[in-house]
């Protein structure tokens, strides 16, 4: 058989060619890279989506006019103007309010229940059924209470006005957490604390320092929620409520700033969160937590 001589410029081309089409070929049956939904129950106010590459949940279209008078990147006295005006509810309503925008809706998705199961924050034991599991509303006063997620000794107020009875940051709390654990400290990160138990024993939150000027860090699940309260608060309570990068220890500041807008990505909105800023909207207090609709406002305004 005669030799036949090839170009050595030919070969490499053939091979390098080979290759790139084996890598296409191959990348084809990769598997795609998925983040599961939300598990938590929705009601018609919601939708199912998530606002781009931060994975927020996205508000409803339907709620889109609340903010149609501002531009994509309001001021905080713009934002103010819009949010500010809201139908106060009595401190001792707030409990029944949350029957319907805090019960958790996967484990009570009938709206008639006026028994439901609750999510609770500040708890590990949320999602369960069962004696050991979720608290439901008739265990206010011994499992739950109504947590002030931003202290009254940090700002200046008592139940009897528009902060210390506000929806946007009053939410169902785990009873023993709250009042051994969370007490009125900073939101911050816990180094070197102690971990708190929740009404069921679990491990929930950890602490450190003393009860007004020390550090609360609570489970990653409620991290984003917080945050996004406090923001609501020094937003539109600005003579009671302001942010601050350090542990103030009472009178109208309240830290860690920077710790909260970090919590606000790690924790995104989810389909819990909006559904509850919905029903505030619709069914009681007639306004909006912004920073639940447009999670991009909180690093413009803080």
């Amino acid at each position: 058989m005669p030799y036949v001589r090839i170009n050595q410029p030919f070969i490499n081309t053939f091979l390098f060619a080979l290759s790139l089409g084996t890598l296409l070929l191959s990348s084809c049956n990769k598997p795609v890279d998925s983040s599961s939904s939300s598990s938590d129950a929705n009601t018609s106010n919601s939708s199912s989506s998530s606002s781009g590459e931060s994975n927020h949940y996205e508000m409803p279209s339907k709620y889109a006019s609340y903010y149609s008078t501002l531009g994509s990147n309001p001021t905080a006295s713009q934002l103010r103007s819009i949010v500010s005006g809201h139908t106060k509810i009595s401190y001792s309503a707030a409990a029944d309010a949350m029957t319907e925008t805090d019960r958790d809706w996967t484990l009570s998705p009938n709206a008639s229940d006026d028994n439901p199961y609750m999510r609770i924050i500040y708890a590990s034991y949320n999602f369960k059924t069962g004696s050991s599991g979720a608290a439901k509303r008739s265990d206010y006063t011994t499992i739950w209470d109504k947590e002030h997620i931003w202290p009254k000794s940090h700002g200046n107020f008592d139940t009897g006005n528009d902060p210390g009875c506000d929806l946007h940051h009053l939410r169902a709390s785990d009873k023993p957490n709250n009042n051994s654990y969370r007490v009125s400290r900073n939101f911050g990160i816990v180094t070197s604390g102690t971990t708190g138990k929740d009404h069921r024993g679990l491990n929930s939150g950890k602490y450190n320092g003393k009860t007004d000027d020390g550090i609360y860090e609570p489970v990653d699940q409620d991290k984003g929620d917080v945050a996004r309260a406090c923001f609501y608060m020094a937003l539109i309570y600005p003579s009671n409520c302001s942010l601050v990068n350090s542990y103030p220890k009472n009178g109208t500041t309240l830290g860690y700033l920077n710790t909260l807008l970090e919590w606000h990505e790690f924790d995104p909105v989810d389909q819990f969160e909006m559904n509850r800023n919905n029903l505030i909207y619709e069914n009681h207090q007639h306004n909006r937590n912004p920073f639940i609709d447009h999670p991009e406002w909180a690093h413009s305004i803080y």
